[in-house]
């Protein structure tokens, strides 16, 4: 895990262009989290404005999933339009399918932390399902269905990565209440609103924003990948180990 921490900080740090990507999917999520508000979705012009929130979501994903990816594969990131194109469209159906379900329960039972507890689990499921979809080429069925067998398995990675939506979801949040809020009331700032200097604050808050959120994108997508790869061949470890066991004997007996 330490390895892992190390390694998405040091790969966060090399490419800025993660930080792009990642700022604009925190700020797509932080509105989809918005727009799924009850009363919001009684809004048709909302629902839209959900729908192209999710559209602009998954190719910023998508890439930057794949970009992530080839980096710790060594890899130039090559993939083809076709693909890209279907695995951005896999992921829309998901996410809308899990807004869906949300929208639905908070309608049924509005209460705030039986909100807040099942969305982070369907986000994490959800989030499952679409590294499944951009890591592994699979579709939509089979995702969702390795997505809930993760949480059978590798209850620690779902709860990770619902940690980690959770926490983007307030770097977010925080961003839009926090900066954006204060730039629309002169009172928040002891200097003039059209200053240099708030610009400069909030080109450095938008900076951190950026590099926390690609760092957590990061750090997923290498975790998975590692669960990944250390359950994809388990009896590759065996027969290293065999021929590794199987060498030190014969230089015992060699030596003897």
């Amino acid at each position: 895990m330490r390895q892992i921490f190390y390694e998405a900080f040091l790969s966060t740090s090399r490419f800025p262009r993660w930080w792009i990507l990642a700022l604009v999917q925190a700020a797509v999520l932080y509105s989809v989290g918005e727009l799924l508000q009850p009363y919001h979705l009684l809004k048709p012009f909302s629902v839209c404005w959900l729908i192209l929130a999710v559209i602009i979501m998954a190719p910023a994903t998508v890439w930057l999933w794949l970009d992530i990816s080839a980096y710790a594969s060594r890899l130039k990131n090559q993939i083809k339009r076709k693909t890209f194109f279907n695995n951005c469209l896999t992921m829309c159906a998901i996410v809308l399918c899990s807004a869906a379900v949300m929208a639905a329960a908070k309608f049924i039972y509005p209460d705030w932390l039986f909100s807040a507890l099942l969305s982070s689990i369907i986000s994490a499921t959800s989030t499952l399902a679409i590294l499944y979809v951009v890591l592994c080429g699979q579709r939509f069925a089979p995702a969702l269905a390795l997505a809930a067998d993760t949480w059978n398995k590798r209850i620690s990675l779902a709860a990770l990565i619902a940690f980690a939506l959770l926490l983007a979801h307030g770097i977010s949040f925080a961003m839009v209440h926090g900066a954006l809020s204060s730039l629309k009331t002169p009172q928040g700032f002891s200097v003039p609103v059209h200053s240099a200097t708030i610009w400069i604050l909030l080109l450095i808050l938008l900076s951190i924003t950026a590099f926390a959120a690609a760092f957590l994108n990061s750090f997923l997508v290498l975790l998975f990948l590692d669960i990944i790869a250390r359950k994809k061949d388990p009896e590759s470890e065996k027969a290293v180990l065999s021929r590794l066991i199987t060498s030190e004997a014969n230089q015992l007996y060699k030596g003897g």
